[in-house]
């Protein structure tokens, strides 16, 4: 709410090894704005009401990725990939696989991703960059205290055994003939 007051927005996404998050805000409503984003990793609230939002519109940009071929190949290099490595799994997911199954094995979906969260979010595993107009001991005084609060928990950077890709997987040694007429 306040982001959209101020002529601002925000979004996320989440990529193979990371996620993702950022805003933009009118120069004079970043502090305010910086203070809030640094709550959502101190504090975060994770009411039923916006869980269900979002978990709607991870369905919806999953059912925009259906038809999109860079999309569609992603997930044909991943499924064809090793499937002892994590990559191998689906990338996305929609309401089925995030909230109507598993509430239907009587898991508590919010109570899994404060659970997510309180496992793997840790500072020393986070990185923050910030833009804006004020000077660089400014910017840095207002992170070092808005963000002072984000939990380190000296947590291992994640790390994942084997490859994706063997040679088995890469056709590496394989002679395919391709005839063209």
């Amino acid at each position: 709410m306040y982001l959209a007051e101020h002529s601002g927005h925000s979004n996320a996404y989440t990529a193979s090894t990371s996620t993702n998050y950022y805003f933009e805000v009118g120069h004079e409503h970043f502090h305010g704005a910086l203070d809030r984003f640094a709550q959502f990793f101190i504090a975060p609230l994770f009411l039923a009401e916006t869980l269900d939002r979002e978990l709607r519109a991870v369905d919806s940009e999953n059912k925009k990725n259906l038809q999109n071929d860079t999309w569609r190949l992603h997930q044909l290099s991943k499924s064809l990939s090793n499937p002892n490595h994590p990559y191998c799994h689906f990338s996305t997911g929609n309401l089925q696989t995030l909230k109507e199954l598993p509430e239907k094995r009587g898991v508590n979906v919010r109570d899994e991703f404060m659970k997510f969260h309180d496992k793997y979010y840790s500072a020393n595993t986070m990185k923050l960059v910030v833009l804006g107009r004020e000077d660089l001991d400014t910017l840095e005084k207002w992170v070092t205290e808005l963000f002072e609060g984000v939990k380190n928990k000296d947590l291992p950077d994640p790390r994942f055994e084997g490859q994706p890709l063997t040679k088995e997987h890469l056709l590496v040694g394989h002679t395919v003939a391709v005839e063209y007429r």
